[in-house]
Order: C-alpha cells, then structure tokens, then sequence
C-alpha cells in the first residue's frame, strides 16, 4: 500500500528538504535536552555523554571495538560530537561533515574543553568533498535516513573509502515494534491521526520537539537498506535498540529478558558494518 511507504520523499525540492534538516537540528542539536546544565559547559557535555551512553550502551560498545588506531576516519553527521569524542579516544585521525553549521561550532567548543582536534566541515554528504578512496573508516549514527537521496550518500561513502576500507552506519528500521506498535498502530491509526495527517508527516514528527511534516526521516527494512550497499564486498546488517518507554502501555509490564530478546530482531535500529 503506497501510504506505507516510508523511504520515498518527493513532495518538495532536495534543497527544501535540507533547508528543514538543518532548521531542525540548529533548533534541537541530537541530545541537547539531556541536559539542564550551563550549555557548552564540561558538565553540560558530560551529562549528554552520560545520558546517551546509558541508554545506548551497545553504541558505545561497538565504538570501543573499532581498531581505529592511525586510521584516517570520517564520521558523517557529527552533531553535538558525542560519538566524534569516542573515536578519538580509539586514536583515530578523524575528521567529521555535518549539514548544520550549528553543530561544527558546538562541536569545536567541545573539542577545545576535552583537549582534542578534528577536521570539521560543514557540509552535504551527498556530495563529499573528500578525494577518492581517501579514507579507511567512515561512521555514521542516525543520520543519512535524513537525506532525501540517501543512496547518494553510500555510493559517496564506496566513493572515498580504501579499498578494504570499512564504514559503520545506522538508520531506523521500519520492521520495529517501535514502529508498528507505537506510531502506527497506538498513535496513527487508534488515535485517528490518520484523518488529517499521512503516515509519512506522522513519522517526520517523531525526532524530539519536531512539528514539521516535512522533516525527512526514512524508515527502512534490512532489506531495503542492504541493497544500497550492493557494491560492497561485504555487508553485515544486524538490529538493536528497543527500552520500554518507546512501546506505549504495554513497555513497562514487558520483563527485560524479553526486552532484551526482541531489541535484535524488532529493535529500532538497523546496523550496517560493510566492507569495500
């Protein structure tokens, strides 16, 4: 059924479709409600760190399992640079492009409060400015199912990464009980969104505090997203993520064995580790 789709955005101009991006996340940086502290204060960072790692401890996980070591790496959509913090610490050679210009001035305040350097840019990641086969590691969290030409950024990610170069990257996955359970069943459907509102203007109202409908957030099946990766060697796709406050009702009456369970096969991410 075509309102089922959720990874096609055509409605408006690429350019139109950005211009919200980069509205949206100069308005709300990813984590910056995580904290009440001074903003841009060590305690205020940390605080994000705490909250994102506690909740996302697997993120944090497979960050500290990078063999990263003088290893030329670039993270597409830094944000707030709490990962970008992380793989530094693995002693990676990192540099960073992010659409919003907010975030590279955020993220360098950071960096001068923890005592490290990266090369930002600010920029499209579906247009790298980066040279051929330039890079050994590329990662990206939650990010490129923003782009309305997502396929665009992993050929750009083929593009500039060594042969045998490897890249990390998330997006949402729509076979998720976040998904089915709590926004299309709960909200959109039971709650009668569906009479002034499709599902796709319900899904890009899903990131915190966001109210436009135009908000490009894809949804994507393991299948659908491994077929973007078909010029790769080699693609490991895997599922996590899923916490009881994101099944509405029902999460808290849910025990953690089974939670924990269902994270690998209806978690709300789906994880990318490819090899070119």
């Amino acid at each position: 059924m075509k309102y089922l789709d959720t990874t096609i955005f055509n409605n408006r101009s690429n350019q139109r479709y950005k211009t919200n991006t980069q509205t949206y996340w100069t308005r709300s940086p990813c984590g910056s409600n995580s904290s009440e502290a001074e903003k841009l204060s060590k305690e205020y960072f940390d605080e994000i760190e705490n909250d994102r790692y506690s909740s996302h401890p697997w993120i944090l996980d497979a960050i500290n399992n990078f063999n990263l070591k003088d290893k030329r790496v670039l993270e597409i959509g830094f944000g707030m640079g709490t990962d970008h913090l992380g793989l530094l610490r693995q002693g990676a050679d990192i540099h960073g492009i992010d659409l919003t210009l907010n975030n590279s001035f955020i993220l360098k305040e950071r960096l001068k409060i923890y005592g490290f350097n990266s090369s930002l840019i600010c920029g499209d990641a579906e247009n790298l400015p980066i040279a051929n086969e330039s890079m050994d590691f590329i990662y990206s969290f939650g990010v490129i199912h923003h782009s309305p030409d997502t396929g665009r950024i992993v050929s750009e990610i083929h593009r500039i990464l060594k042969p045998g170069g490897k890249c990390w990257i998330t997006v949402y996955n729509k076979h998720s009980l976040f998904f089915w359970w709590s926004v299309f069943l709960m909200d959109w459907l039971f709650k009668g969104r569906y009479k002034y509102e499709s599902l796709k203007e319900r899904i890009s109202k899903i990131e915190y505090l966001n109210d436009n409908p135009d908000l490009v957030i894809k949804l994507y099946t393991k299948k659908q997203f491994k077929i973007l990766f078909s010029k790769f060697c080699t693609v490991d796709c895997s599922v996590k993520h899923l916490v009881k406050r994101d099944i509405f009702y029902i999460g808290p009456y849910i025990p953690d064995r089974i939670i924990d369970f269902l994270s690998g096969l209806l978690g709300w991410y789906i994880i990318i580790e490819a090899v070119k």
